[in-house]
């Protein structure tokens, strides 16, 4: 019977994964973050006198930080603007008066704003006032860029879900599987630390929020204009109320360590673990109402799907760590015998929910396999789902070591594990426990990337990786592109900047087949990124056709620009080519 019941989890998980596979070869509509979509002045323009305002409008509602509108004159010197707000009733614009009247030369607005789904977004453009002059020579903008606080904030993601794992397993764990349990220091330990991890990273993640948005420093954590920008957002607001409903579960904690009995009866530990469980519900609301669940399509459903998604991992990947590091080292035979069948049947009920829960979050953030192997997003998501197809591998070895040394459900008839065996039964887990912890550390890479879908419909991909050339010479090199299948799937692209220095130029764009002649596309983007100061991406806008496209921008600072080349194939496929261009002064 045992084998028979082991065989169908592991024909139920590989039926989920093809599930998975059949949904992403089926593609659907996409969805993006906020994009601009007007400017005042917009992008290119030229003003005879000079304007009293930079005015922003985007498609969705955004939040804007203090320093969230940069603008740059023409020597590459910051110009002091006012605040950037929201128009009244209007939280989709934003506005920032200018101090003075601008003197004639080519200006450069730089954003950053955080989109509905707490994720920050940026861009650049330039306007012109009066006659473009050409600026001096060397002068670039300052580096406001701080990796520092992008990778604390990175830290305290992951410190939040494996805090969360920690608290939500242990806890679960102690209620369901080992109710004496709650009696040991260990176990105690290992709650009270996924408690205060689980604190202290979402008191972290509000202080580091603000400069991470606004491409501060650290210094930024305290600095009140932040805090209330935080505040304002729907992260912010969720982190708060995550931190309440911490606080309030303590004396929860406190019951279940001291008042839960050793060995309770049927309806006291229903009732205790269905109690874990709600309250884990409520603390994993605060992840879903505040990511990439509450936009796009079925966002209503989306967000129970995510919050049981997250439960059932948090209750296996925790357990994981309550059973390896509390319960095995106890070597207590008898709650072995009855804790570690419990777990198995658990883990097998939470496997099930995360790939059916898996299964609709792919179809929702992923789409199609173009773009599961043309984004950052989609590679991450394979290494996950390649990292939880291992943790299923353990869990259907731990099943099979179960029913061999325990019975199905905890049969007494079985003597057990002799402690050689016990051991090495524990150094399985501690390998599991490891590789659920980058589990937990690739999610929370997830919730800040842009889903595929958006990154693969707004910036263009293709299976194919992105090509980086060196810079363009005075006559340009082809580099080549791939996008899916059909007449223009393949070709090169030669691109040059003429003059490459600072000023006004041109863009001279020419699409190759494989044969060297004119290749006709359907649609082509560009935009220039100047990548070493953080500054862009600013749109270029093409005319032309016939495989050949010119394009009209002012270069505001020297340095090594990129240009980013979207070339769309077909109504599916479309290729991102990148080509370095060096700008002098």
């Amino acid at each position: 019977m045992t084998r028979t019941r082991t065989r169908g989890a592991g024909l139920a998980v590989l039926l989920a994964g093809f599930a998975i596979v059949v949904s992403l070869v089926v593609a659907s509509p996409a969805w993006a973050h906020a994009e601009l979509v007007h400017a005042a002045p917009a992008n290119g323009q030229i003003y005879q006198d000079s304007p009293r305002t930079l005015l922003l409008q985007f498609t969705d509602p955004v939040t804007v930080p203090p320093d969230g509108v940069r603008l740059f004159g023409p020597d590459g010197a910051r110009i002091g603007i006012g605040a950037p707000v929201h128009r009244v009733g209007d939280d989709t614009s934003v506005e920032a008066p200018l101090n003075g009247k601008l003197a004639d030369g080519v200006y450069t607005v730089s954003w950053r704003v955080v989109s509905s789904d707490s994720h920050p977004i940026q861009g650049a453009y330039t306007f012109t006032v009066g006659t473009p002059g050409s600026g001096p020579a060397g002068v670039t903008p300052p580096d406001d860029r701080h990796g520092d606080v992008a990778t604390a904030y990175g830290a305290a993601r992951w410190a939040a879900f494996a805090g969360f794992a920690v608290l939500v397993g242990t806890a679960f764990y102690l209620a369901w599987c080992w109710p004496a349990g709650a009696r040991r220091r260990p176990a105690r330990r290992a709650l009270w630390a996924g408690w205060g991890a689980s604190l202290a990273a979402a008191i972290a993640s509000f202080l580091l929020y603000g400069p991470y948005v606004a491409d501060g420093d650290l210094a930024g954590a305290f600095d009140p204009r932040l805090l209330s920008t935080t505040w304002a957002t729907g992260l912010g607001r969720a982190l708060g109320i995550r931190v309440g409903l911490l606080l309030a579960a303590a004396p929860a904690l406190v019951w279940l360590l001291n008042r839960y009995p050793d060995a309770p009866d049927r309806r006291t530990r229903w009732t205790a673990a269905a109690a874990v469980l709600a309250a884990a519900a409520a603390l994993a609301v605060t992840w879903s109402i505040a990511n990439h669940s509450v936009t796009g399509e079925a966002g209503g459903f989306a967000v129970p799907v995510d919050v049981v998604h997250l439960v059932g991992g948090s209750v296996w990947l925790g357990g994981l760590v309550a059973l390896a590091l509390t319960h095995v080292p106890a070597r207590d035979a008898v709650t072995l015998r009855v804790a570690v069948p419990r777990f198995s049947h658990t883990a097998l009920v939470c496997v099930a929910l995360m790939a059916a829960t898996g299964l609709f979050q792919a179809w929702r953030q992923v789409g199609s396999l173009p773009t599961l192997f043309a984004t950052a997003y989609g590679w991450v998501l394979l290494a996950k789902v390649a990292l939880v197809v291992v943790l299923v591998a353990f869990g259907a070895a731990a099943r099979g070591w179960v029913a061999r040394h325990y019975g199905a459900g905890g049969n007494r008839r079985r003597g057990g594990p002799d402690p050689y065996q016990l051991y090495a039964f524990y150094r399985r887990l501690l390998a599991e426990t490891a590789v659920g912890a980058v589990v937990l550390g690739l999610s929370a890479a997830l919730v800040a990337m842009e889903p595929a879908r958006s990154a693969y419909a707004g910036r263009g991909s293709t299976a194919a990786p992105a090509n980086t050339a060196a810079p363009v010479p005075a006559v340009p090199t082809p580099v080549p592109f791939s996008a899916g299948s059909g007449p223009a799937a393949r070709g090169a692209v030669l691109l040059a900047v003429f003059p490459p220095k600072v000023g006004p130029a041109q863009l001279h764009l020419s699409l190759l087949d494989p044969n060297g002649a004119p290749l006709n596309v359907p649609e082509v983007h560009a935009a220039m990124t100047l990548t070493d100061r953080d500054l862009g991406p600013i749109p270029v806008e093409l005319q032309g056709g016939g495989g050949h496209y010119i394009g009209q921008l002012n270069l505001p600072f020297p340095g090594r620009w990129q240009a980013v080349l979207t070339v769309r194939t077909t109504e599916t496929d479309q290729a991102t080519v990148r080509v370095v261009v060096d700008v002098s002064a």
